[in-house]
């Protein structure tokens, strides 16, 4: 489904009925790296899964995508859908789009899913590398960027021994408009820190972390873990850093217990 929203034309799926749960990817992927969660959770809850501005099936538009901004598109996305509160999640990128969403409209979210992320700004040298990555893909367009992106996303055992899911998650990467990629590259090197948000959480927290992620390791998982009162922390066995589409029977394992636990707890 497509609306236009906050000037910008977004392309989102709606699954199933029940407590709504909104899933957001990562840079640069798009809402399909949740088919596996869509399928299982939409049996009892709504699972919403938009492709953010410049990636998938969304218009990318020209400009910085602050993460702020990519919270605005979804609260005008939550609007348009009339859902007042969300189960809210997000992997890499979508977990700083997470916490842009938590300081803007914090009382619209009732749990909170971080898989792959931190909560740490850039540095100074990672804000130069995506200044450098942003000109190359504008120059070049994504598929170098995929290139060096496949080393990390997957473990090597799944990049050798399962050409499919690897093929499937390049084509995903190298296809993202260059436009969308500078403009998220630019967005997330101007991220703020948000650790003194996690010590505030009130909500339900699940932290997902591949046990062979080298970009979002288990070091920044267990910090996130630490600060955020009674949040709790999963270790995806045999996954690197896209651990929802490399071990989706482990996530959803992990989704289902951490909902099941936390269902009674979320009101209307």
């Amino acid at each position: 489904m497509r609306a236009r929203m906050n000037n910008c034309e977004i392309f989102y799926t709606s699954q199933g009925s029940g407590p709504p749960i909104v899933l957001l990817h990562g840079l640069p992927l798009n809402h399909t790296i949740w088919a596996p969660q869509i399928e299982e959770l939409s049996r009892d809850f709504q699972v919403v899964t938009p492709d953010l501005r410049g990636h998938g099936k969304s218009e990318a538009t020209l400009g910085v995508y602050g993460m702020d901004l990519f919270a605005q598109d979804l609260k005008a996305l939550l609007d348009h859908l009339r859902i007042e509160r969300v189960i809210l999640g997000g992997l890499s990128m979508g977990g700083y789009v997470a916490f842009a969403f938590l300081k803007q409209f914090g009382e619209r979210v009732q749990a909170l899913i971080l898989a792959d992320t931190k909560a740490e700004a850039d540095t100074a040298e990672a804000q130069a590398r995506r200044e450098q990555q942003a000109q190359e893909a504008l120059q070049n367009g994504a598929g170098p960027i995929a290139d060096r992106l496949m080393l990390t996303m997957l473990t090597p055992e799944t990049r050798e021994g399962n050409k499919a899911l690897t093929g499937q998650v390049y084509e995903m990467m190298k296809l993202t408009d260059p436009v969308g990629v500078a403009g998220s590259l630019r967005g997330m090197a101007q991220r703020p820190d948000s650790t003194r948000l996690l010590s505030s959480l009130r909500i339900p927290t699940l932290i997902l972390v591949g046990e062979k992620d080298s970009t979002t390791p288990l070091s920044d998982a267990q910090k996130m873990a630490s600060v955020i009162g009674g949040s709790e922390l999963v270790i995806v066995p045999q996954s690197a850093h896209l651990t929802s589409l490399e071990n989706p029977k482990s996530v959803n394992v992990a989704l289902r217990r951490f909902l099941e636990r936390t269902r009674p707890q979320l009101t209307a």
